[in-house]
Parts: structure tokens; sequence; C-alpha cells
């Protein structure tokens, strides 16, 4: 059986925080598992970057948020925001949580320069 995998920005997976998620079916191959995780700030000048991003196995991804077991089941493409604090998911149409700020500050302040 192959190994799953899903995309991680560089971010979310140095940081060992994943705040955002997506899941699509749009699939690269049949490798991949449709799940997409984000730290949850990351602005258009990140997204459209694949140097951003990484693979890792979906395993992996469950190691650095446990609680993704609760929704891996799930087949709806959606977005679902973490709560840090409640340790729960949200379901979301949209990428950005209300409690989003507009835009990465990292990317800002380095924009700014």
């Amino acid at each position: 059986m192959e190994q799953k995998m899903a995309v991680i920005t560089k971010r979310a997976y140095n940081a060992g925080k994943i705040g955002t998620i997506q899941y699509t079916d749009e699939r690269y191959d049949n490798k991949d598992s449709g799940w997409r995780f984000f730290f949850g700030d990351e602005d258009d000048h990140v997204l459209d970057r694949m140097e951003c991003f990484r693979l890792i196995p979906l395993e992996e991804a469950v190691k650095l948020l446990p609680e993704l077991e609760e929704i891996l089941g799930r087949t709806e493409s959606t977005y679902y925001h973490f709560d840090a604090e409640s340790r729960t998911f949200t379901e979301s149409d949209c990428f950005a949580s209300d409690d989003s700020p507009a835009a990465d500050p990292f990317m800002q302040a380095f924009m700014r320069r």
C-alpha cells in the first residue's frame, strides 16, 4: 500500500503548528491525500510560490497535530480552522478564519524593507 502524502507550508512545518487545513478532491497523483496544511496566516505571496511548500507523509502531519485524526476520514472539500485553546476544528468555506490577520506579519515586515 502506498503512503499518502500531504502538502504543508514550510512555515507550518518549521513552526510545528497547523492552524488552517484544506481538503480537496483535486489530486496531483494517487499518492496525494488531498490534505493541505497551513500555519494559517499565509498570504497570496506565500501561497503562490511552490518553494514555500513541502510534501510530508500524512502520518507526519498527524504527529504535528494529533487532533487531525478527527477529520481525516471526511471527504467533503472544505477548509477547517483549528483552535489551539479549545483543541477543536471549525469548518469554513474560505481560507481565512475570523481571527486571522489580513496578511502574514512576517511577510509584511519583509516586504517593507
